[in-house]
């Protein structure tokens, strides 16, 4: 289950960490935009706690559960879903962006950071 909640969590922080980034780009601060989200369906924990304390400020503490762990988690979600025959497509495409927050040397700074991968253009660093 915990794998499983992590793979839930982590994929919405990485949609929050696309919805930040667009919306940076597009003239509207990651605060703002969450707040707006924060008073309707898009409401949840991962906005509250992943999107406004950490994606929105870039704040992204290295004692806090970092990419490695999450990647590491969501890789075991991968590996149940092909084992019981469903294909994790959101889950690997998590899988993706946390190794490409790897590969920019993000992997110890805690798992938001992911969204440094869209902040930061394509080369993610």
């Amino acid at each position: 289950m915990k794998i499983l909640n992590n793979m839930v969590l982590y994929e919405t922080v990485l949609a929050l960490s696309e919805a930040a980034a667009i919306g940076r780009r597009a003239g509207v601060q990651p605060d703002v935009l969450f707040q707006a989200f924060s008073t309707g369906s898009a409401d949840s924990f991962a906005l509250r706690n992943h999107g406004m304390k950490a994606i929105a400020p870039q704040h992204f503490p290295e004692k806090a559960f970092p990419v490695t762990y999450a990647k590491k988690d969501i890789s075991y979600a991968v590996a149940l879903g092909e084992q019981v025959k469903v294909d994790p497509t959101g889950a690997r495409n998590l899988l993706d962006t946390l190794q490409k927050a790897i590969d920019a040397g993000h992997g110890d700074k805690y798992a938001p950071a992911i969204s440094l991968v869209f902040e930061n253009g394509p080369q993610g660093g």
